[in-house]
């Protein structure tokens, strides 16, 4: 089943593939639905001794989810901070990058390092060290870290070019002092390894917005784990737009669109599906026998959810009624909760 919502992000062809790694992103060009919403996903793949060179984003921040492998990542805050925060990434961790700080990813494991990083815009720019670099004349740079003339050390520097190189390769005789060591960041949140914060018989959500993870802006990202069968109730984020990600099983979708729009759908690992904020959807695993993983996104640091639960259980049985063109007792029977329940068992 096609659906415009969905994105297969792991399938498609890299738009940038070299020996260190590739780049996959979806935006509101390949992805049009996400025209005018300000989200979009990148897939970042770096090989053994990859480096995804330090750039900055001018115009979003970024919130990525270590899938696999191990890196190490520097974030550069600039004056008056004038601070290096040096820190490793392991699977299940999401690291916050505000707009426009300098940051990169290094990998120091012997296999493959893979993240999903998710843009609070549309069509996040970016902009790399080795393009600034190379925009610069070499007297500027002679001058700016006082390099007496007529040196051309700077010439070296990406051949004067301003187009960034994105992804290149460590030496492989490189040794990481840190590859065995986790070192801890304000700017990341191991979201697998903290308690979800929802556990019910129907499955698990670990919530990482700016309640535990206060650095945060713009966005956040929550785990959900649905056992067999599990179901994530019917809901809708009245300030959020809602970017999932497969990271394991299957998910049946139902995304209702204003109009009277209903998109039914299933996706696995590595697609992406997109949910404009305040549109009427819900998340079921079909599976009977595999747990299905998550990760998704939002477009605010605190999502807020209204659920088909406690929304019907909010309502008088003589509004529901003339709502349902039934008569008020037929609601007698209905259970009334005092909130959601957010994930249930059953479905099938």
């Amino acid at each position: 089943m096609t659906s415009p919502h969905t994105f297969n992000l792991d399938a498609t062809t890299p738009q940038l593939s070299n020996a260190g790694g590739s780049r996959t992103f979806a935006n509101a060009d390949n992805f049009p639905v996400l025209n005018g919403w300000a989200m979009s996903p990148y897939l970042l793949r770096l090989e053994k001794g990859g480096v995804r060179e330090p750039h900055w984003h001018p115009n979003a921040a970024e919130l990525s989810y270590c899938i696999s492998g191990r890196a190490a990542m520097t974030i550069f805050l600039g004056s008056p901070n004038l601070v290096h925060d040096t820190f490793t990434i392991d699977p299940g961790e999401i690291v916050f990058v505000p707009q426009g700080y300098l940051h990169e990813f290094n990998n120091i494991s012997n296999e493959e390092a893979k993240f999903v990083l998710v843009f609070n815009n549309e069509r996040p720019q970016t902009m790399g060290i080795s393009g600034s670099v190379g925009s610069m004349p070499n007297r500027v740079m002679n001058a700016t870290f006082g390099i007496k003339p007529p040196s051309t050390f700077f010439n070296g520097f990406n051949k004067n070019s301003p187009n960034d190189i994105v992804i290149g390769s460590k030496p492989a005789n490189t040794v990481e002092p840190a590859s065995m060591t986790r070192i801890p960041s304000i700017h990341k949140l191991n979201l697998e390894g903290i308690p979800p914060q929802i556990q019910t018989a129907g499955g698990t959500v670990a919530l990482g917005n700016i309640t535990n993870f206060p650095i945060l802006s713009g966005l956040a990202c929550y785990s959900l784990i649905l056992k067999p069968n599990g179901v994530r109730e019917p809901h809708w984020h009245p300030n959020a737009s809602e970017l999932d990600y497969v990271l394991g099983g299957r998910a049946r979708m139902i995304i209702l669109s204003p109009g009277g729009s209903v998109d039914t759908f299933e996706v696995g690992p590595g697609e992406v599906v997109f949910i404009p904020p305040a549109f009427f959807h819900y998340i079921e695993n079909p599976d009977s026998v595999n747990n299905m993983h998550m990760a998704i996104f939002f477009g605010n640091a605190s999502p807020q959810d209204i659920g088909i639960s406690g929304g019907l259980s909010a309502n008088s049985n003589e509004v529901l009624g003339a709502t349902f063109d039934l008569p008020p007792t037929y609601f007698n029977k209905l259970p009334r909760f005092e909130r959601d329940l957010f994930v249930v068992a059953g479905g099938g």
